[in-house]
C-alpha cells in the first residue's frame, strides 16, 4: 500500500488520479493564517490538503470535492484514520454541478491546469492534471459565488498561464493579495505560482519567490521553514 507520512497524519494516495506532491504540500503550508469555520477544497484528490487544513484550523469544517472514484476512496480512508475524522467530509461530486447554502472562509484548490501537452494514458490522470476536466473559465465564478464575502480562494497554477489566469480572475473580479512563484532548483525558471484572492481590490500584491532546493540538491532553509510542521524530515 502506498502511503506518506507527516508529523500528525498519514495520507495513502494508492487509487487516486493525482498522487501527493510537492505543490499540494506548498499551497496547504503558505496559505495565510485565518480565522476560518468553512473550508473548500476542490478537487481534493487523496485529501493531502484537506488533512493540512485541519491540522492547520483547529475550529475549520473541511470539505472536499472530488469528481475520481478512487481519489474519493483514498480520501475517506485517510480522513477516517486521522485525528480530525469529525471536521472532514468528502463529497464524490463533480464540482460544476456542485451545490450548497453556505459560503467558505477559504477555498484552495490544485487544479487541473495542463492544455497543450500530451494527455496520459490513464483517464483517471488525464482529469485530474488536464483542464478539460476542469476550466479555469468554469473554476473562477463557480469558487467566487462560494466565497464568503471576506473569504480567501487560493490555488497553485504554472507560472507561464499565470497573466492568463489573473484576467481572468479580474473578470470575474477576483483580485489577487499573495502570490508565490517558485523555482525548483537555482538556476532555473520559475515553475509555479501560488496565488491568493479575494473578492475585494486591495490595489496591493505582496509578490515572493521562493526555491526549493540549494545548487546541493538539498532543500532550501526557506521551503524547511514553511513545511517544517508538516514534513517528518524537517
Amino acid at each position: 500500500m502506498r502511503s506518506f507520512r507527516f508529523k500528525q497524519f498519514e495520507v495513502r494516495d494508492e487509487y487516486s488520479a493525482m498522487k501527493v506532491g510537492v505543490d499540494s504540500v506548498l499551497l496547504g503550508a503558505w496559505i495565510r493564517s485565518g480565522d476560518y469555520h468553512n473550508i473548500l477544497d476542490i478537487g481534493c484528490g487523496s485529501g493531502l490538503l484537506m488533512l493540512m487544513m485541519a491540522q492547520r484550523f483547529e475550529m475549520a469544517n473541511i470539505t472536499g470535492v472530488e469528481i475520481d472514484g478512487g481519489s474519493v476512496k483514498d480520501a475517506m480512508h485517510n480522513s477516517a484514520a486521522s485525528s480530525w475524522r469529525n471536521r472532514l467530509h468528502v463529497l464524490n461530486q463533480d464540482f460544476r454541478t456542485f451545490r450548497t447554502e453556505g459560503k467558505f472562509d477559504l477555498i484552495l484548490t490544485n487544479p487541473p491546469f495542463f492544455k497543450s501537452s500530451l494527455l496520459p494514458p490513464v483517464k483517471s490522470r488525464a482529469g485530474a492534471r488536464h483542464e478539460e476536466s476542469l476550466a479555469l473559465r468554469v473554476l473562477l465564478p463557480r469558487a467566487r459565488s462560494l466565497l464568503a464575502d471576506n473569504g480567501i480562494f487560493a490555488l497553485v497554477f504554472p507560472y507561464d498561464r499565470e497573466r492568463e489566469l489573473l484576467e481572468l480572475a479580474g473578470e470575474h473580479e477576483l483580485h489577487p493579495l499573495r502570490i508565490l512563484h517558485t523555482r525548483n532548483k537555482a538556476g532555473a525558471g520559475i515553475k509555479r505560482s501560488f496565488v491568493e484572492f479575494a473578492k475585494v481590490n486591495q490595489n496591493q500584491v505582496q509578490v515572493e519567490t521562493l526555491l526549493i532546493r540549494t545548487p546541493d540538491n538539498d532543500y532550501s532553509e526557506e521551503y524547511r521553514e514553511l513545511t517544517k510542521d508538516f514534513y517528518l524530515k524537517f
